[in-house]
């Protein structure tokens, strides 16, 4: 049964997928690193577990573009319920743990958020299909310039946060 406010997608055999994911009321809480890097880790979990491809991605301090093939086993709303799921669950972990463990391991945390605010993503996601090589190519050099158009930097090669410059075996070739 569908939640009341899920939309109906249409799954694609083989079909790649550029997916955007907003944190709940676009508060930006990947402005702290360490949410990006426990984003990063739950992504290379979920792709090991749900076997999909990831061709691109970029974390932004309020949403997350994703470039996906998903496998056979598991559709684009399995792998997304998956990572959302994670990733929320191991943030709030950090935030609560910050603020009850009596140290300021993350001190940044506990000026900004004082442990009050709770990590969630929006429902849903935004997802679109990818018809060709030229729509992939023009989707990878969004990703790549996503942060510089945001004005989070100013030379797309300076962003750690993105597959083109993240250096572990997490982006998949396209073939």
């Amino acid at each position: 049964m569908l939640h009341r406010n899920s939309q109906k997608r249409i799954y694609f055999p083989d079909a790649i997928y550029f997916v955007t994911i907003v944190v709940q009321n676009r508060f930006p809480f990947f402005k702290e690193e360490i949410f990006c890097e426990l984003f990063i880790d739950d992504l290379k979990y979920c792709k090991n577990l749900k076997k999909f491809n990831l061709y691109g991605f970029v974390i932004l301090f309020d949403h997350v573009h994703l470039l996906i093939r998903p496998g056979d086993k598991y559709n684009i709303s399995q792998i997304l319920h998956n990572l959302k799921r994670t990733s929320s669950l191991h943030i709030n972990e950090m935030i609560k743990s910050s603020d009850t463990e009596g140290e300021d391991i993350y001190p940044r945390l506990r000026c900004h958020w004082n442990g009050r605010l709770k990590f969630q993503w929006q429902k849903s996601f935004f997802d679109r299909y990818i018809r060709n090589d030229n729509d992939f190519n023009y989707h990878l050099e969004y990703i790549r310039w996503n942060p510089q158009k945001h004005k989070i930097i100013n030379n797309f090669k300076d962003y750690k946060y993105s597959s083109g410059n993240y250096c572990e075996n997490l982006i998949d070739n396209f073939d």
